[in-house]
Formats: structure tokens, C-alpha cells, sequence
């Protein structure tokens, strides 16, 4: 066994059993060292606060996560809000897992439903959204009669129907792609280093067939699916500057976090739908994104004018 590994497997034997649930379940949670890092450095300040304010961790109150919150807010040097919205996500995640392993019976404190409110995040640039019209003039651009017009044909297609991140799109293997009844499985490495699928149907599915052949012929049978024109492995820096060429050559601009933006807006599926697809630990997260999760816009679209009263 790994020196590495059994260090970490004594660590867990010597430590209080609900410290090995909690370092079990940040191992449950991301396959990534450095994301593992992060969620241990939350669950250490929240360790704190229980230690300051005598919180049980295993029990906290209802309003317990909502202290933590104020808590944060009043250090000497008090976290950004977005500091404050990522660490109520990852101690959602912890807490979720920790019920998953029945290491607690209380309800998640830090969960969407059981927790406090989350705060508004301001954000002063947020993503603009691909709208279907500047989609469509882009796609436009790519000849399906040349390498390069198929190829980025299908990472546009693939990108609108699937959302996902660059980082993902670009782990597409051959080897992990498997056939479906409405197209394609595509087993893909999220942020964080896990795995996730994503489902590639339609216009997308029909668009990556073409890809699929142009790389067969060339004998490209296996591997990455992405690839540059001399067979080397595209990107991200090139994939961000091929769309945003073609975007140019009509007048727009595209790129791939604005597709999506587009995903999480334009789809009518449910909440939980998309935060699943979007690969989100917390639904909040796909709703910042999501253009048309503003419900109160509603309410000022059907204000009427003085006049009409």
C-alpha cells in the first residue's frame, strides 16, 4: 500500500470517529487534492465557531449555520460574500454526505431547505448569455465541408445542449463515450476532478458523428475526441479563441461560459435538473446563472403604468 495511503488511513484511526466521518466524507466528495484542501480549511473555521460559540457539531441547532454566517462577517477581516456563499456550499456538501453515512440524524444546517437563506452575491460583470440568434449566426460560420467547420460545429452544438464546462468538453474520450437511445453518454471530468455524464442528443449527437468519422479516417480510433488540425490535442486557451474568431466573422462574440449560461437559462427543466447537469453542489449556484431564475421580474413586467389606472 502507498506510504501516502497509509498515513492518511492512520490519521483517520486515531482521530475521534465523527473526524473520520468528516475526512471520509470530503474524500467522498472530490477526487481533487486541492479541492479536498478547501473543503477541510471550511470545516476547520466552522470547527472554530462551534469551539467559540460551544456549537455541537454533530447536533447544531437551527439557527446555528445563520451565527456562522454573522460570524463571518464579523471578524476583524471579514470574508467577501462570495468567500461566505462557497464555504456554506462545500459545509452543505459535508453535511449532506455525513447524513448519507448516518454520522448525524439532524437535518443538514447549511441546506437550501434547513439552513439560512443564502445571500444575494453581487456580481458586477455577470456572463453574458448566447442567445439563440447569435448561436445560430455563428454556427453559420462553420463549414461542414472542412476539418476545422465540422469540428467546431459539434464543440458549439455540444456546448449548447450540454452546458458544460470547457474543462469538461475538452476530457471527452472516445473510450468513454457510449451510445444511448436518443445519441450519446458522455463520461466527462468535472471541476474537481470527479466524473459526471452528460447526455449529447439531436443537432449535438449528429454534429459529433460527423467529428467521429473525420477522426476515424485519420485513425484517431481512441483517446482524446478534440483535436487540432495536425491531430494535437486542442485546448482551452485555443478552443476559446477559435469561437471567439468565429464569432468575429458575424459581428458577436461567444464563448464557451456563455453557452452555459444559455444551458441553465434556456432549458425548461426543473431546478434540480439543471443543478445535476450543471455538476452543482447547490442549486443557488445554477440560479446565478440562470437569467431567467428572477422571478421577481414578474412582478415589474405587469405593473401597469399610472396612466393605465
Amino acid at each position: 500500500m502507498p506510504k501516502r495511503r497509509t498515513q492518511q488511513l492512520q490519521r483517520l484511526v486515531v482521530t475521534s470517529p465523527f473526524e473520520s466521518h468528516v475526512a471520509g466524507a470530503i474524500a467522498s466528495i472530490s477526487a481533487s487534492d486541492a479541492t479536498r484542501a478547501a473543503y477541510r480549511r471550511d470545516f476547520d473555521l466552522w470547527t472554530k465557531f462551534c469551539g467559540e460559540r460551544n456549537v455541537n457539531r454533530q447536533a447544531p441547532l437551527v439557527d446555528a449555520a445563520a451565527a456562522f454566517v454573522e460570524w463571518m462577517k464579523q471578524k476583524p477581516e471579514p470574508d467577501a460574500p462570495t468567500t461566505r456563499a462557497r464555504r456554506m456550499s462545500s459545509l452543505a456538501s459535508i453535511y449532506r454526505e455525513l447524513r448519507r453515512r448516518k454520522a448525524l440524524e439532524c437535518p443538514n444546517p447549511f441546506s437550501v431547505d434547513d439552513g439560512p437563506k443564502r445571500e444575494k452575491v453581487a456580481v458586477d460583470e455577470p456572463t453574458p448569455i448566447a442567445t439563440p440568434e447569435v448561436v445560430r449566426k455563428v454556427l453559420a460560420t462553420c463549414d461542414v465541408t472542412t476539418l476545422l467547420g465540422v469540428r467546431d460545429a459539434a464543440i458549439i452544438r455540444a456546448l449548447w445542449s450540454t452546458g458544460m464546462r470547457r474543462v469538461s468538453l475538452l476530457s471527452m474520450t472516445q473510450e468513454r463515450l457510449a451510445h444511448d437511445p436518443f445519441g450519446y453518454v458522455a463520461t466527462v471530468i468535472k471541476k474537481g476532478g470527479e466524473t459526471q455524464r452528460v447526455l449529447l442528443k439531436g443537432k449535438a449527437r449528429e454534429a459529433l458523428d460527423r467529428w467521429l468519422v473525420i477522426l476515424r479516417d485519420s485513425d484517431l480510433k481512441t483517446g482524446k475526441i478534440w483535436r487540432e488540425e495536425d491531430a494535437k490535442l486542442l485546448v482551452e486557451h485555443n478552443l476559446n479563441r477559435a469561437l471567439e474568431k468565429r464569432a468575429k466573422l458575424v459581428g458577436e462574440y461567444l464563448t464557451p461560459h456563455m453557452l452555459r449560461v444559455a444551458f441553465l437559462t434556456y432549458n425548461p427543466a426543473d431546478i434540480e435538473a439543471k443543478q445535476d447537469a450543471a455538476g452543482h453542489a447547490d442549486p443557488t449556484t445554477t440560479q446565478i446563472y440562470d437569467r431567467n431564475a428572477w422571478r421577481g421580474r414578474e412582478a415589474f413586467i405587469a405593473m401597469p403604468e399610472v396612466e393605465d389606472l
